[in-house]
């Protein structure tokens, strides 16, 4: 990685003389990080405004723990949401909302990344069902709830036998061992969860001479 660095005097910054200002006393230099690590610039700090630039700490080289996690979060294997419809018993009726729900559950895995244990933690983003009739999917944020405060649902409009699948979309967070902060994971991982056929009847009203009993 090309950079400038400007020189320092007696220990103190002068704050005109940036990276790229053409500084008499800016040079360019070269970083090479290795695989596997990324370039930290100079960190330079002052007590207020009538004090030095003071440098805190040299441009360096440090492990990438962020990609790293990235990697390993896309290789996880999370477990697939839970996913329930209704009515249950495998079947519905044509003209009247099909109910799905998922569990919605948060997972968390433990790992050692770079010789660094973290915590990976993975939250469902969104949910995509394709309810297997041939219409585009319905995609939501929310996970659904069972009847009777259903808030996801499709009716069917016409019989047949369908499959209901969702794809759910995870996004992660990570915290290295002893931090107290969860930092973004770069990235988003997908689980697919197929539901047993469902089977969707049509109901016809008849007339019959004695009331039903």
């Amino acid at each position: 990685m090309s950079s400038q660095f400007c020189g320092l005097a007696d220990a103190s910054f002068d704050p005109t003389l940036v990276a790229g200002s053409g500084g008499v006393n800016c040079a360019d230099f070269v970083v090479s990080c290795p695989d596997g690590e990324v370039l930290r610039q100079a960190l330079f700090r002052r007590e207020s405004p009538a004090d030095p630039w003071v440098l805190a700490e040299s441009p360096h080289c440090e492990k990438d723990l962020s990609g790293a996690v990235a990697v390993e979060f896309a290789r996880l294997g999370l477990r697939s949401s839970v996913v329930g419809v209704q009515p249950s018993g495998g079947w519905s009726l044509v003209n009247l909302p099909t109910i799905v729900y998922a569990d919605g559950a948060v997972q968390e895995y433990a790992a050692t990344v770079l010789g660094t244990p973290v915590v990976i933690r993975a939250t469902p983003l969104r949910y995509s069902w394709d309810f297997g009739e041939g219409l585009d999917p319905l995609v939501t944020t929310d996970p659904g709830r069972p009847y009777p405060d259903q808030t996801v649902s499709r009716p069917y409009g016409k019989p047949g036998t369908y499959t209901v699948t969702l794809t759910t979309t995870w996004s992660a967070q990570y915290r290295a061992d002893g931090a107290v902060d969860w930092l973004p994971v770069a990235g988003t991982a997908t689980t697919t969860t197929t539901a047993p056929p469902l089977t969707v009847y049509e109901a016809r009203s008849h007339l019959v001479a004695d009331p039903l009993r």
